[in-house]
């Protein structure tokens, strides 16, 4: 069974062939990053970020307490730092607890916050839209 676009993994030559950072994809760090920077030409999601939502599409369903549970402090970090130097990290291998904390830090790092309170009835009324185009479009305006 695929993964649902946000889960899917997408290889692109050009991600596979960044310079700086041959693992991942991506040519610069990931946290504290604005999104349009980290964002390909083709508009997805940097590999690792893409990875660690698989993982936790896959296993998050299954584990306990996935966003409650806490990891060391020194786990967490190797990971984020694994992940800004582009190393090709196995997210499967990683403790399950790890790949949400990482994506919560990842989302919390973004300068600019993706959803801001002021716009929720515009984003509530595009959602209303007919056509997954239509919803789009209101969403871009």
């Amino acid at each position: 069974m695929g993964l649902p676009w946000p889960f899917a993994l997408r290889h692109t030559p050009a991600a596979a062939q960044a310079p700086g950072q041959a693992g991942s994809g991506c040519s610069r760090a990931l946290f504290g990053q604005p999104l349009a920077a980290l964002c390909g030409e083709d508009n997805t999601l940097p590999r690792p970020i893409q990875e660690l939502l698989a993982v936790l599409h896959q296993e998050g369903p299954m584990t306990e307490g996935i966003f409650c549970r806490a990891a060391r402090g020194t786990e967490l970090r190797q990971l984020q730092e694994a992940l800004d130097r582009g190393t090709d990290v196995d997210m499967g291998s990683q403790p399950a607890h790890l790949e949400p904390l990482a994506l919560q830090d990842f989302l919390r790092s973004i300068p600019n916050k993706l959803l801001v309170v002021d716009f929720y009835e515009d984003w509530m009324s595009a959602m209303e839209r007919a056509s997954k185009q239509a919803k789009v479009e209101e969403l871009k305006a």
